[in-house]
């Protein structure tokens, strides 16, 4: 079992640790009392938590010995940057990355997601309830097998938020010193499958911190302790024996007056069924820092076992102003790594953009919603990416929702009526660039072989040739480094003899789809393409998309040629029809769509085409059709296939349609995708007044920036001067930056495997420009992250390896939280945002 596959699992329960871990950062004071809940009363200031720590802290930027993979090309208008603008007040969190963090990355996940209820800024204020996007937080983000993975899901959720409920109370009796704080948490996870018909169950993971110090200069953590426990739901009801529990603390020794930090989590799972234990975990560090943060020590340990397997080590650090020394003590004598703190390379995981006065740009991608079912309320959100709610609510199309407004003095409501349809139709509007615009672009090229399933290959245009640079490993979606053979037809796309009219490509750098036309020789069957070479026909085509809602207008007729939906009531309603091969026979598929707000289907005769099952294979993230579009006169002609066919009883030549020129020749066509997800059905409120009124949430914001770097010993010197299309879904969220896979130990890029990481191939400087039309917007990293590099073991010869004694899950306490709070208010906290 991979680390990133055991921190997914428990990142929930670990962002509890978050709050306390804040302490690190330098936060001073407490707060709160013990009561169960509090209404408000407390006077109390807030304490800020950290969202990130390190074991060593991160190096400036202006003193690094080390140049980064970044060349400063603008210089964002004094407007931009100028005291009191958002820009100047959003912090840039920069942490670094060693690989003894892992110990610390689900205490990571925890601090990140604690951040996100904006406890500090709901101090006092009662019970409050936050939804917590986990895709924020999620430390699998560095996972090669992800990154692979989702470059094959092309789905239109891919990037759609992952809230989850979290019951929160923020409190402080007073600032007098000594005064502690308390912070208490309510976490409701769900039931998840963890393969081979096994399941964690879904639980309730209660959490509360208390901090009796702040920190201070002989201080470094405070003291405070946090204890927390998840209990199993089983049949509705809530366990009273905890599935796991574990505590953070900081503690200081009576005689030295030293201050450790200290973490344990402990615990697994039996099947109450077969009364087999399914999981069992166990987890623990040591942190010792100077208060300044100049040196340090450490040691960790863990050991995880589900019914994928079996993960366990241990190690020991210590680290100095100059280097960081790691031991690998799961064996005798294990493998030491010696780092240097001041040489590092630099990405940036987050971002926010800015306009020409500083301010944030924001998204209207939703607000907070309550449902009533007659019986119980329950809030969840509406936006761009459809409808969320709690996994146990039915809700049907034509129900009535309330939009919730939260402030200090309570919230309003207003009515709206959901359009809930299985299925939604994207349109597809063409735009071109050329080759040149596109050049060192990584694109995703699958070469197709009659033998198999073919390849999948990445590959950039280096001026002459698609260049392949890396192939997929499709035991585990990561992405290897390919070496070159020297044989040109190999090692680059063989441009002379190909079987399909056009290049079909895939790339995050530009939105999706991208398509390469070519130039048919020969008559069917017997015809090959190639890559036509001339200047003037060096076209890129990509589609721009957009979602179709009720009242747009839509051709009342459309036909499809190329991965057809047909209606099949026995597999879940949806399947699709066999390609066409024969342009001779070719005469494609009809279907209709009325884009009133009572109807909004793809229909194929009277039968709505709705995908009700959990698909698999291809399928498995829903059903995504091929181009469906108006059969008028002009269109069809656009079909005509570049070669001829000649008729085998009169041997004249007969004009045929080639239904998968449709991807790119096109100037409009529209997507059909229908599925059991929320991101793959249609999502849409009415209201308030007129009542027909169909409210639009904003999509992703969709902005080009041209890379610049001015270091040429550094890999990303081969995007100088490309232009990347990237999308703004909202504060902290810029998708398009290309992805590398480094060492876990080095931090160098290498092939995708086993003890790598996937991280953003270069980072976007703070002030460039990234322009949407004719408005330019500033670029600012919010996250950044340091890569110490590795040298000789020699250089760590002054630190010396302590093996320090683990907490025992003995030191922990029930956290004894009580009845939850019934929240009647919305959500007053949205992914991170006060509403």
């Amino acid at each position: 079992m991979n680390s990133s596959t055991k921190r997914g699992r428990w990142s929930i329960v670990l962002s509890l640790l978050l709050m306390a871990s804040a302490i690190l950062s330098g936060c001073s004071g407490g707060s709160g009392n013990d009561a169960a809940t509090t209404t408000g009363t407390g006077t109390g200031s807030a304490l800020q938590l950290a969202e990130k720590i390190s074991v060593v802290d991160a190096k400036s930027t202006t003193t690094g010995a080390a140049q980064l993979r970044i060349g400063k090309f603008k210089v964002a208008p004094s407007t931009v940057t100028a005291a009191g603008t958002d820009w100047s007040k959003d912090v840039t969190q920069v942490f670094v990355h060693e690989r003894s963090e892992e110990a610390f990355g689900t205490i990571n996940e925890i601090l990140c997601a604690i951040g996100q209820t904006q406890y500090d800024e709901m101090v006092n204020k009662g019970d409050y309830k936050a939804l917590i996007d986990n895709n924020q937080c999620s430390q699998k983000r560095d996972s090669a097998e992800s990154a692979g993975q989702e470059s094959s899901n092309q789905s239109s959720g891919s990037t759609a938020p992952d809230y989850e409920t979290w019951t929160v109370n923020s409190s402080r009796a007073d600032s007098n010193t000594g005064t502690p704080q308390i912070v208490k948490v309510w976490v409701h996870e769900k039931e998840r499958s963890e393969g081979g018909g096994h399941t964690e169950p879904a639980k309730v993971i209660e959490a509360k911190a208390t901090i009796t110090e702040g920190v201070s200069s002989t201080n470094p953590y405070g003291l405070f302790t946090m204890n927390f426990a998840a209990y199993p739901v089983l049949n509705g009801t809530k366990s009273s024996t905890a599935m796991f529990k574990g505590m953070l603390m900081s503690e200081k020794d009576a005689t030295t007056g030293k201050v450790l930090l200290k973490f344990i989590m402990d615990g697994g799972f039996t099947n109450p069924q077969t009364g087999v234990l399914e999981q069992s975990m166990s987890e623990k560090s040591v942190l010792d820092r100077a208060a300044d943060g100049s040196t340090g020590s450490g040691s960790a340990s863990h050991s995880f076992t589900s019914p994928q397997g079996t993960d366990s080590g241990s190690f020991n650090i210590a680290f100095n102003t100059a280097n960081f020394l790691r031991q690998d003590t799961s064996v005798a004598n294990g493998t030491k790594v010696c780092l240097d703190r001041a040489t590092f390379d630099e990405t940036a995981w987050r971002y926010g953009l800015y306009d020409a006065n500083g301010a944030r740009v924001t998204r209207n991608s939703g607000f907070p919603i309550k449902y009533n079912d007659g019986t119980k309320e329950y809030f969840g959100w509406a936006g761009y990416w459809g409808l969320w709610l709690p996994d146990s609510v039915t809700i049907a199309d034509g129900a009535t929702v309330k939009k919730q407004v939260f402030s200090s003095t309570g919230s309003t409501e207003t009515d709206y009526t959901l359009i809930r349809k299985g299925g939604k139709l994207k349109k597809h509007t063409q735009k071109m660039l050329t080759l040149a615009e596109v050049m060192n672009i990584p694109l995703d090229y699958n070469e197709w072989s009659q033998s198999g399933p073919g390849a999948n290959w990445r590959v950039v245009w280096d001026g002459l040739k698609f260049k392949k640079v890396a192939k997929q490993n499709q035991s585990n979606w990561m992405w290897e480094d390919y070496t070159a053979v020297g044989d040109p037809n190999i090692d680059n796309i063989n441009l002379t003899t190909l079987q399909w009219g056009e290049l079909n490509f895939w790339s995050q750098s530009l939105g999706g789809q991208v398509r390469v036309k070519l130039v048919a020789t020969g008559n069917w069957p017997n015809v090959t393409y190639a890559y036509p070479g001339a200047s003037a026909a060096n076209t890129v085509i990509f589609y721009a998309e957009d979602i179709v809602y009720p009242g747009d207008t839509v051709p009342a007729n459309l036909k499809c040629f190329d991965n057809c939906p047909k209606f099949d009531s026995t597999a879940g309603g949806v399947t699709t029809y066999p390609f066409d091969f024969n342009p001779a026979t070719a005469t494609g598929h009809a279907y209709t769509f009325d884009s009133t707000a009572s109807d909004m289907q793809l229909k194929e005769g009277s039968n709505p085409l709705l995908l009700t099952t959990d698909g698999t294979g291809q399928n498995q993230f829903g059903f995504m059709s091929g181009p469906l579009f108006e059969p008028t006169t002009a269109n069809i002609s656009l079909l005509q296939c570049d070669f001829q066919f000649i008729d085998p009883i009169t041997l004249l030549p007969v004009t045929q349609t080639c239904g998968w020129k449709a991807w790119s020749v096109l100037p409009v066509f529209y997507t059909w995708e229908t599925g059991t997800q929320q991101w793959n059905q249609f999502t849409a409120l009415q209201g308030p007044s007129p009542a027909t009124t169909i409210v639009k949430f904003d999509p992703p914001l969709q902005v080009t920036y041209t890379h610049s770097q001015t270091n040429t010993a550094k890999p990303d010197n081969k995007y100088n001067g490309v232009k990347f299309y990237m999308d703004y879904s909202g504060f902290g969220d810029l998708h398009g930056v290309p992805g590398i896979c480094v060492d876990m130990d080095s931090g160098q890029p290498v092939s995708c495997g086993p003890n790598t990481r996937w991280v953003p191939e270069f980072m976007i400087p703070a002030e460039a420009e990234a322009v949407n039309g004719t408005a330019i917007y500033y670029v600012k990293p919010l996250e950044k992250e340091q890569r110490m590099s590795k040298v000789a073991e020699s250089s760590c010869s002054a630190l010396t390896l302590t093996n320090y004694t683990m907490p025992d899950i003995s030191l922990w306490v029930d956290p004894a939280l009580g009845t939850e709070p019934t929240i009647t208010g919305a959500p007053a906290v949205v992914g991170g945002v006060v509403q």
